[in-house]
This record gives C-alpha cells, sequence and structure tokens, in this order.
C-alpha cells in the first residue's frame, strides 16, 4: 500500500522533515519520486522503524487512504511482513540447496574414484587371463620343469660313471 509522504510521517510518528532526513539516509524507497506528490510502501516504512512502530491508517482517520483499499492497514503491514520473511527463508533454501548439491556432486565424484582405484586392485589380485593363456603358461611352466630334470639325470648319470684307473697303484 502506498501512502503520502504526510501520511507515512504520520504514521511514523515523525515530522515531515525527518522523514526526509531518513529518505536520505536511511535509503528508504520512494515511489514516483519524480512527481509532485511521491508516495511512500507501507512496507519500506515497516523495513524501516519496525512493524511496531507504526501507526495503522484507521487510527490516524486521514483522508489519504486509498479507495481500493479494503483490507485493514494491520493486516497489510503484517502481510507486508511476512512477505519479507518468506522472501529470506526462500534465499536460505535456495543456498542450501546449492550447497547440498554441490556436495552430493563432490561426493559422487569420490565414489568414481574410489570405484576405479577397487577395480584396479581386484585385477591385480585376481587373475585375468585367459584360459589359453593359462594352458599356455602352464606348459611353458612344465617344459622348463621338465629340461630341468632332464638335466639333473644327466648330471647324475655322469658321477654315476666309473672313473677309469690309471696305470699307478698307489692314488687312482
Amino acid at each position: 500500500m502506498q501512502v503520502s509522504i504526510s501520511t507515512a510521517a504520520k504514521m511514523a510518528g515523525i515530522t515531515r522533515s525527518t522523514l526526509y532526513d531518513h529518505i536520505k539516509e536511511k535509503g528508504i524507497s520512494l515511489i514516483d519520486s519524480d512527481t509532485k506528490r511521491p508516495k511512500i510502501d507501507v512496507s519500506e516504512l515497516i523495513r524501516v522503524y519496525g512493524p511496531n512502530n507504526i501507526t495503522p491508517l484507521e487510527k490516524l482517520n486521514d483522508s489519504a487512504k486509498p479507495a481500493n483499499e479494503s483490507a485493514p492497514t494491520a493486516l497489510v503491514t503484517e502481510n507486508a511482513v511476512l512477505k519479507e520473511k518468506l522472501q529470506m527463508i526462500e534465499a536460505e533454501r535456495d543456498r542450501e540447496r546449492r550447497q547440498l548439491t554441490e556436495q552430493i556432486d563432490n561426493l559422487q565424484e569420490s565414489l568414481k574414484k574410489e570405484q576405479e582405484a577397487v577395480s584396479k586392485v581386484t585385477g591385480m589380485l585376481s587373475d585375468q587371463r585367459s584360459e589359453a593363456e593359462k594352458r599356455t603358461g602352464q606348459d611353458t611352466e612344465q617344459a622348463r620343469k621338465l629340461a630341468d630334470l632332464e638335466q639333473l639325470v644327466k648330471n647324475l648319470a655322469e658321477q654315476q660313471k666309473p672313473k677309469k684307473k690309471g696305470w699307478w697303484i698307489f692314488g687312482g
């Protein structure tokens, strides 16, 4: 709801000159400020002076009350306060939502990295070769063992051969 400068000053319980000082000092927004009759929104008065320090228009018996206003001023001011609180709550929820979304993204990225690390470790711990590769490896191992065994038999056979005795009787 918009009221004149005079009405706004009466509602706030101050003089018009004090209200003009507050407009400059406290940043009270004006509507139609470039005209001869600027207006102030009641929510601006509530913002600057607080809802308990504003006198409702009905108590002022001011004739500057707009004709199309049907709700009592107390309800209008309460409505303005509630709207402001709702905007603050919505802003806080948006901030929390962004923060939680970022946290979820970070956790998903960490989980993906951990899954990749587990996959690598699992690959290292388990034998990932195909059956043909495993058989080839077994065949190679058996061939090596067989070659080692043949060499051992050959060495034993040579050790078992009788030594030729020389013509000399003493010492062999």
